[in-house]
Formats: structure tokens, sequence, C-alpha cells
């Protein structure tokens, strides 16, 4: 009796594993950055050619796909004197993920929103908030 049933226990818990392990592949979430399909990307750039501005340090609270949130670092370089010798500077910013399409078999968030924490401008511009469609294409 004890041998049928810890034979049970463990086709249970491998046929459990493996279901759980199915679903978290299929149910992944990705979103678009710079022509590529990423999972949780800590850095995302408006520019894919250049990269004199961007959100790094992401750190993710939320992420499905209905959308994701989290928190990261806007920064942007002056190009004072010149691009390669500018200053940059930075703002904290709340980041949301949005706009979920289906592609190569996968859900990926197309679309990136960013707001000052504080609800100052953002380095560079006249307005707290930003965003743009992610590439979906790979750069050639």
């Amino acid at each position: 009796m004890l041998v049928a049933l810890s034979i049970v226990t463990v086709v249970g818990i491998s046929l459990g594993m493996i279901t759980f392990l199915n679903r978290a592949v299929l149910e992944h979430v990705y979103v678009y950055n710079c022509g590529i399909v990423d999972y949780k990307p800590q850095s995302m750039t408006p520019y894919c050619a250049d990269e004199g501005a961007g959100v790094g340090n992401l750190d993710w609270n939320t992420w499905g796909a209905n959308g994701a949130s989290g928190t990261g670092l806007y920064g942007v370089n002056l190009c004072t004197p010149t691009c390669a010798d500018g200053k940059w500077k930075f703002a904290d910013v709340d980041v949301t993920l949005s706009k979920s399409v289906k592609a190569e078999g996968k859900t990926i968030l197309s679309r990136i929103d960013i707001v000052t924490t504080d609800h100052k401008d953002l380095p560079q511009s006249h307005s707290p908030s930003l965003g743009w469609d992610l590439e979906r294409k790979p750069l050639t």
C-alpha cells in the first residue's frame, strides 16, 4: 500500500510539474525591444540606432498579457559640446508597457509609456511623460 501511494504521489507531482512548465512557456509575455523579442528587459530606448536616450535600471512590479508596470531611470545625453562628450541628465520614472499583440505564437507588448515620479518635466522635454510604439521588425 505504501509503495502504491508513493508511486501515485510521484506520478502526480511529475504531471503537475509538466503542466506547470508547459503553461509557463506558452503563457510567457514578451516585449519588443529594438527589433528583438525580449523578456523583462533591463533597459529600453526609443532610438534603437542611437542610444542617446532611454530607460535603464528597469524593475518590473507587474508583468502579464494585459501589460506590465515598473520603475526605471530615464536618461538623455545633452550632446554638449558633442554627443560623444555630452553629459547625461536623469529622472526617475514609472514605466508602463501595453498594447498586447500576438506574433510568432507569443504575446508581445508593443508600447511603452513613462512618466516622471515627481511629475516634473523629463530632461530635454516640456512634458513629464513620453511614450512610443516599440520596434516590431528586426533591424537590418
